[in-house]
């Protein structure tokens, strides 16, 4: 997983960068499928605010928080991005436990190419 993190207007502290990375890698872990994550902080109006973009497997995840500390926007970001990719994750082991007969995907595909003609 290639892992960017950044700080416009705002300055990061190491260890909140070796948590974040910690963090993503436990997110990771079971089934190894998000191949970038960006964290962008910026400071706005006295308060900190982190974006967060997961590129997994067909799917980019984005979700924005802010916090009073750099630290409560970020873990609310994290928290909330865990929720999305456990619904991804699921959404994905349902639709690979679905059997598909041989040719029906080139019926589907037929059919919806008529309904566009």
């Amino acid at each position: 997983m290639r892992l960017h993190i950044e700080g416009k207007h705002t300055g990061l502290a190491p260890h909140l960068m070796g948590w974040i990375a910690d963090r993503l890698a436990e997110l990771n872990t079971p089934d190894e499928d998000i191949f970038e994550a960006r964290i962008t902080f910026v400071q706005q109006k006295r308060q900190e605010v982190a974006r967060v973009q997961l590129q997994t497997a067909g799917k980019l995840l984005q979700v924005t928080q802010r916090g009073a500390t750099p630290d409560a926007a970020i873990d609310a970001a994290l928290q909330i991005i865990q929720r999305a990719l456990q619904e991804v994750r699921a959404t994905r082991r349902v639709r690979a436990a679905m059997p598909i007969a041989k040719g029906e995907a080139l019926r589907t595909y037929a059919t919806s190419a008529a309904r566009q003609a």
